[in-house]
């Protein structure tokens, strides 16, 4: 591999982040949000589409949580397994471009583990999401990728591109 090839780092993050997304999109989004960004100490979380796990990239430190599907069994499952994971991670910063699998994770990171959470609004749609209304409220930082979108999160930051 050439210098070329390796991605320059244009900022070196020292605190400890979880990373939880979706696959697809959503993952695509966050890793166009985070390239430039390197990290001393990070973990991912998301959902497992399939055994091979074939939808993300190969990461050092990858959680699998139950995907809610917006059915309370599920959603108490995720939560669960969330809370288990920042017991044993400690984040201090929780980034996520949802969807509905960041929820539980970003609520008990905020209220019982006192993260710095961060949070991009999906450039799918110009109507809000449901994930970006229930977090808003616990967001530290809230970023929009459409202008549209102020009107309902009126304290989010409009990122100056697209990420998808």
């Amino acid at each position: 591999m050439t210098s070329v090839d390796v991605p320059l780092a244009l900022y070196t993050e020292t605190h400890k982040t979880c990373l939880i997304y979706s696959s697809g999109g959503h993952y695509a989004e966050i890793k166009r949000a985070v390239a430039g960004i390197e990290f001393t100490d990070c973990y991912h979380v998301t959902f497992q589409v399939d055994k091979d796990n074939k939808q993300v990239d190969e990461v050092e430190r990858r959680h699998f949580i139950t995907h809610p599907r917006r059915r309370i069994g599920r959603l108490l499952m995720n939560a669960w397994e969330s809370f288990w994971i920042l017991w044993r991670e400690r984040p201090e910063v929780i980034i996520s471009t949802g969807a509905d699998v960041a929820v539980p994770t970003i609520v008990l990171g905020k209220m019982l583990f006192r993260c710095q959470i961060i949070f991009i609004e999906s450039a799918g749609d110009l109507t809000p999401t449901l994930t970006g209304r229930l977090v808003y409220p616990f967001c530290d930082l809230f970023i929009v990728q459409w202008p549209e979108k102020l009107q309902y999160f009126p304290k989010a930051v409009l990122s100056e591109g697209l990420l998808l």
